[in-house]
């Protein structure tokens, strides 16, 4: 006698509450169904869970993150059929923040870390759409938060927030960059209920004006540049037998009007 495993349980649970007939899924549907099955196998708790790189890329990353703390059997058909968006508000040119609006993007993600201080500073803060992106660096270490704009206009996390953040407690020193050209430091991708993403970071050599980032999806991606450091994020789709890896370049942009690609 076979006893059944969680999985054909599940399985089972799933088609009795589907009321159509059994029908074969198409392409599209298989891609987002593994892409689905993915982030809610990969995080069984609230926040980000560290797994080892999938390809071996300088200080790249594989981080998934969604927040499914409490998740019952009910709620996984919800999220089965559901699904996501894909940030459609995104844009690939950040609005780069400053001043007062800064310094409060700052204070959201540093609050989210619970950071004991301010002495994380903050590198970049950008607006792509309604998505507010933070790098935050400091004696603690480096930090990264992508927050709904909604959660920075109130000042403070609540635990309904598509929100996520990554914190690195021993990120790499400050390289020794030539000019004209970038050392990309870090890289990851997570999600939120709205769809996979990945950010890169690092920093830029003198006469860096501009980054373009060219992903291997087709989108070009303007990064910020603020001082020495770049960063940017961008939508994308999780690794499946679809997709088994994303990648991207470099165009470096320099002040005498001249430009170079940059593979790393």
């Amino acid at each position: 006698m076979n006893t059944p495993t969680a999985e054909t349980l599940m399985t089972a649970a799933v088609r009795q509450l589907d009321p159509a007939p059994p029908a074969e899924l198409t392409d599209a549907q298989r891609e987002r169904a593994e892409a689905v099955f993915a982030r809610i196998v990969a995080t069984p708790a609230e926040g980000g869970v560290p797994v080892e790189p999938v390809r071996p890329r300088r200080r790249r990353r594989l981080l998934v993150g969604l927040g499914l703390a409490g998740a019952t059997g009910v709620v996984v058909p919800a999220l089965l059929v559901g699904g996501g968006g894909a940030y459609g508000s995104w844009t690939p040119e950040p609005e780069t923040l400053t001043g007062t609006a800064a310094a409060r993007a700052g204070d959201v993600c540093r609050t989210s870390h619970a950071f004991p201080d301010a002495r994380e500073r903050v590198v970049v803060a950008e607006r792509r759409g309604e998505w507010t992106y933070v790098l935050l660096s400091g004696p603690a270490g480096e930090a990264t938060c992508l927050m709904p704009e909604e959660m920075v206009e109130r000042g403070v996390r609540s635990v309904d927030d598509d929100y996520f953040g990554s914190y690195d407690a021993d990120p790499p020193a400050a390289p020794v960059v030539a000019a004209g050209d970038i050392e990309e430091t870090g890289a990851m991708s997570g999600s939120t209920d709205e769809g996979w993403f990945t950010w890169t970071a690092g920093f830029v050599g003198k006469d860096v004006t501009a980054v373009t980032v060219h992903a291997s999806s087709g989108l070009d991606i303007e990064a910020s540049v603020v001082g020495d450091r770049f960063a940017a994020w961008w939508p994308g789709v999780p690794p499946s037998s679809a997709n088994p890896d994303d990648s991207w370049s470099f165009t470096v942009h320099l002040a005498d009007g001249t430009s170079r690609d940059i593979t790393q």
